[in-house]
This record gives structure tokens, C-alpha cells and sequence, in this order.
């Protein structure tokens, strides 16, 4: 797996398509805003699942966050969430992914508008985003953490530490980082957002902020990937937000409309997890045997 990261700007600085080669299949990648009207409406009888097997390819949306799906230095749509997504489909008899490049924040208007067919993104199940779309069951669970100067000098271990410091906390748009600084006080104006998480670390970099809040699993992928940078990735943790744990665990967003596709989806996916193929596709992101989900859809949406 490369180590460079692609920003959004330098993927939508290519042309608007790319298709490269991989494995002998062509993979594509689109690049896509959020007012691209690329998105099409299902015509016919046919089930989801049936067209995506007619036409041999299903657009997946992504957010270019590494390690959870991203264009690699080739222009090749990879991470966590489209590798597993490839597999699934190809047991589901469809061949090819079609990357849709989408700012994080847009991901859920993109999949409502039909720009893309599944948001395969790492994305974390939650219950104000399962009102919106449907989820497949998660694939990974995953602690906070956050990315602080080297010896964390304002000692930032949690959220209350920022408000206590009057510390300056970044964190993405549309992420679920944001909301939890919010549910524990922290003051807006000591939140910064940003798009991407290589955007987040050169604000930090810069000193426009003073910590990044992530998973700790894309903060070790910022690291390594910035090899002598002074920073630390601080003890991860899971935030209790009135008195409840919130569990991160992340899974593939479907259509309201698409339940019997994510049902064949969740099949094809609950195979991965009983053979142990799905722990050796995602190993090579930076995720452990021990962050593969044990938890449910279910339990998630009504957290």
C-alpha cells in the first residue's frame, strides 16, 4: 500500500476521469461535487442488485480519508471500505467499482440524490444518519483519539480538556467528532472544521489549531504517512456522552429505497467475517483482528 495521500485538490486537479488498471480490471474513478447532477433514477422492474449485475460496475461514493477509502498515487480507489466493498460485490456478481469522489459532509445527500450506489467510506453507524439511509451491519469498530504537538503540551486527553484549555480543536465536516465536542461543551468558537484529514493536519501543522480529533486509526495513518512530524497521536478512548458510551463503528450506506441490495450486501459480508477473509483485507489499512465489529446495525441506530 503507498504511502501518499492524495487531497482533494490534487485528485480533482486530474481530469474529471481517470481509469487505471488493477489486478487486470479497470477500476474508475469520477470526481464529483456536491452539485453534480451526474445522479441517475432506477427505471424497470429490475432490483437493485439486478442492474448493478446488467451494467458490471456499482459507483461507490468516498471521501478520500485514508486509510478508509482514498485514490492512491496511481489514481487507483483503495482503503478499508472500497477493498471490502470489492470484495463483496464480486461474490455478489458484480465486477467493478466506480469511485465518486464527495467531500465527507456530502456523502449522505449524494447516495439520497442516487450519485453513487453504496457510500463506502468507513462512515459510522449512527442513529441521526439511520434515519436517512440504510446501513449494512459494521465492518469495524474503532476508538477516538487525538493528534497533538509532540509530549501534548495543554495535556489534551478528552473533549473536556479543550473547553478547559482553551484549546482549538479541528475536526471534519460532517463527522462525528464535531458532535461529540458539542454534546460535551466545547465552545464553537474553538472548534475548526475542515474537509479532509490531510487538511486538518496542515492546520495543525500551522497552528491554526491545537489538536485533531479522528479515529485513532486515521491519525496513525496521518503519522505515518508525514514520517518525522512532531506530533503524537494521544491514548485513545471512547467518549460517554450522558452517561452512554458511543460506540464508532463503521459500515456501508444503501438507498432507502435499495433494503433488499444491502440485504445481499450484509450476506455476502457476514461470509467475510466467518471465514477470516474480512480481517486480512483490512490488516493492510492499519486495522487489527481486534477492531473487527462484534457489535450491530441494530444496536447502533437505536444508541
Amino acid at each position: 500500500m503507498t504511502k501518499h495521500v492524495w487531497t482533494r485538490r490534487d485528485f480533482l486537479s486530474r481530469s474529471a476521469l481517470l481509469v487505471v488498471a488493477a489486478g487486470g480490471s479497470g477500476t474508475l474513478l469520477a470526481a464529483c461535487s456536491q452539485t453534480d447532477p451526474g445522479g441517475t433514477t432506477p427505471e424497470g422492474d429490475a432490483s437493485a442488485l439486478e442492474r448493478l449485475i446488467e451494467q458490471g460496475y456499482v459507483r461507490v461514493g468516498f471521501a478520500n480519508e485514508a486509510p478508509y477509502g482514498y485514490a492512491d498515487a496511481a489514481g487507483l480507489l483503495t482503503g478499508e471500505a472500497p477493498e471490502v466493498a470489492r470484495a463483496v460485490f464480486e461474490r455478489l456478481g458484480v465486477g467493478e467499482l466506480q469511485g465518486v469522489l464527495t467531500e465527507f459532509g456530502s456523502l449522505i445527500p449524494g447516495l439520497q440524490a442516487r450519485r453513487f450506489d453504496v457510500i463506502a467510506a468507513g462512515m459510522f453507524i449512527r442513529p441521526e444518519r439511520c434515519a436517512e439511509i440504510l446501513f449494512s451491519e459494521p465492518d469495524y469498530e474503532a476508538l477516538t483519539a487525538f493528534l497533538v504537538p509532540e509530549g501534548n503540551p495543554m495535556g489534551i486527553l478528552a473533549y473536556e480538556d479543550i473547553t478547559s484549555t482553551g484549546a482549538r480543536l479541528g475536526v471534519l465536516a460532517g463527522a462525528v467528532e464535531g458532535g461529540y465536542a458539542e454534546s460535551l461543551g466545547v465552545p464553537a468558537d474553538q472548534v475548526v472544521t475542515f474537509n479532509d484529514p490531510p487538511s486538518s493536519f496542515e492546520g495543525l501543522e500551522a497552528g491554526r489549531v491545537d489538536a485533531v480529533s479522528l479515529t485513532s486509526i486515521s491519525l496513525r495513518n496521518l503519522l505515518e504517512t508525514r514520517e518525522g512530524a512532531p506530533f503524537e497521536v494521544t491514548e485513545p478512548f471512547t467518549p460517554i456522552i450522558d452517561g452512554e458510551p458511543q460506540t464508532g463503528a463503521g459500515g456501508y450506506g444503501f438507498h432507502q429505497d435499495d433494503e433488499e441490495l444491502r440485504d445481499a450486501f450484509n450476506t455476502e459480508l457476514a461470509a467475510l467475517k466467518e471465514g477470516g477473509e474480512l480481517a486480512s483485507i483490512i490488516e493492510p489499512f492499519g486495522f487489527t483482528e481486534a477492531e473487527v465489529a462484534d457489535t450491530t446495525t441494530a444496536e447502533l441506530c437505536e444508541a
